[in-house]
């Protein structure tokens, strides 16, 4: 504990009431969503451990992540006891992984914890999302299948205590690429980069409906890297996290090189009550006709929709921790959306809903939690979920869904499960689904508003795992599998691979 506590300053007489994770953090390069810290944290802070942990997106700065651990631990003895153990074991695994938490960042150029892994890739059957509506809908790309051995790294640098970078170069047989690249620059609570990281909002753990960050996009963005209470009679609304970014899709499937923009606000309203607003647009570019002006822009912005500008999604969403611990933690969480016209939020809604438990009675290692995902079907003028007659590549970039993981029109109910064993150098995820996706035939000429259908309309199960083992100090171990399977078709991928710390 001693060893990362030194990342963050003393707290002064006049900090005595903060907690590590809002003292000044350095920036940092951030970790991902299904970084095994990233979400040790958030149990963490579903365990009422964490005062004001509060990414502003799904990824989350190291600096940050390692704050929330780091009071965790120092907190669990008195306040949790049976996850003390858990929680020390998060913090000298965390530890080990970046040791930058043993210096105090003050100037000059420093290798920040990095990683190279060689391994394996495998897939089958993956499909790209369709596009277009009306008479000119078409359906998926079943991608080509693959099977190679992979390798990479992942590098990072602190230049100043403000500034901070970060390159992961990736190569298969096929290719060989800069998979992701940031390069960060901050003071106080914001930071504002530039670089090629993936982008996702929420809080449910199978995607979000703006959002789920299942696609690294270059892209600048400003965001909150801890949370912001404002002075005043604005101090009610409780801490406040924020994140923004613009790219463009230069790409095939977008004709015209449109835009993509989003945004998210979160507040904590209460210490168990979070609200989150999220929004996205795929707007301008070539093909259509209104051009991207301060007008256009400015109506976008304030949610008035055009007919030939602009593919906009909205979403809230609601998290709550319910006051259970003496007999069983629990976290209920919901997330509501609509694409494009107003009438959409109560017509042909998206929504996802779900309850955790992050550390089950008894087995505090283990969390455990269920969702239930509906998209509503085409309805009422509405038009298909993630799909656009003016911005005819749908709501997809580099063959991904940008949004949950369903594709639209349907349900899904998932069940999941995690376990940190061995003092948390043993993780093992593991998940479970039910999908059915919507069929054709609600309007002449659309299609099922899901953007995997009707290939892979109807219903299908599946199952993914990961495993990773902290085999020494410094290697790790771990294991990937995916599977999904309907009638006539099934889509699987494996990934095996070593990874060394360095």
């Amino acid at each position: 504990m001693a060893v990362l506590g030194a990342l963050y300053p003393a707290r002064t007489s006049a900090q005595e009431e903060m907690t590590p994770s809002t003292a000044a953090l350095p920036v940092s390069p951030p970790l991902s969503a299904d970084h095994w810290a990233v979400r040790a944290a958030a149990r963490a802070e579903a365990l009422g451990l964490v005062e004001r942990y509060l990414p502003a997106q799904r990824s989350a700065p190291r600096a940050a992540v390692g704050a929330a651990l780091l009071e965790a631990a120092t907190r669990a003895p008195e306040e949790a006891p049976e996850v003390a153990a858990l929680a020390s074991a998060w913090l000298a695994r965390f530890a080990e992984e970046f040791p930058e938490s043993a210096f105090e960042r003050a100037g000059g150029v420093q290798l920040l914890g990095s990683t190279a892994w060689a391994g394996y890739e495998g897939r089958s059957g993956v499909a790209a999302p369709g596009s277009q509506m009306f008479q000119f809908r078409q359906g998926i790309t079943v991608l080509p299948d693959r099977s190679t051995p992979e390798g990479g790294a992942e590098l990072a640098v602190a230049l100043t205590r403000h500034l901070s970078a970060v390159v992961e170069p990736h190569a298969t047989r096929y290719e060989a690429e800069l998979a992701r690249w940031e390069v960060a620059a901050g003071t106080g609570p914001w930071a504002l980069s530039v670089g090629r990281e993936p982008v996702g909002y929420g809080p449910a753990a199978s995607g979000g409906v703006v959002f789920t960050g299942g696609v690294a996009l270059p892209r600048v963005e400003l965001q909150t890297t801890r949370p912001v209470v404002f002075p005043g009679v604005l101090r009610h609304l409780g801490p406040v996290s924020f994140h923004t970014f613009a790219t463009r899709l230069y790409e095939p499937r977008h004709r015209g090189d449109p835009y993509l923009w989003g945004a998210r606000g979160a507040l904590r309203l209460h210490p168990r009550f979070t609200v989150g607003v999220s929004r996205g647009s795929i707007f301008g570019g070539d093909s259509v006709p209104t051009p991207v002006s301060l007008k256009s822009l400015a109506s976008m912005l304030v949610g008035i929709l055009s007919d030939d500008f602009e593919n906009q999604i909205v979403s809230m969403d609601f998290r709550y921790r319910v006051p259970s611990e003496a007999v069983l933690p629990l976290t209920l969480y919901l997330e509501w959306g609509a694409d494009d016209g107003a009438g959409a939020w109560w017509d042909v809604p998206g929504r996802v809903m779900g309850a955790q438990v992050p550390a089950l009675p008894g087995l505090p290692q283990v969390v455990a939690g269920a969702e239930y995902t509906t998209f509503g079907a085409l309805c009422c003028g509405n038009p298909g979920w993630y799909l656009h007659a003016n911005q005819p590549g749908g709501w997809a970039a580099r063959d991904v869904a940008l949004g949950h993981p369903l594709g639209g029109e349907g349900s899904e109910l998932l069940v999941y499960a995690s376990a940190d064993l061995l003092r948390a150098r043993v993780r093992v995820d593991a998940r479970g689904f039910r999908r059915d996706r919507g069929v054709e035939g609600y309007h002449t000429y659309n299609r099922a508003g899901n953007v995997f259908a009707p290939e892979r309309a109807g219903e299908s199960f599946g199952a993914a795992a990961d495993v990773a083992w902290r085999a020494t100090p410094r290697s790790e171990v771990r294991v990937t599998a995916s599977r999904e399977a309907g009638e006539g078709w099934s889509a699987g991928e494996l990934r095996a691979f070593v990874s060394m710390l360095f």
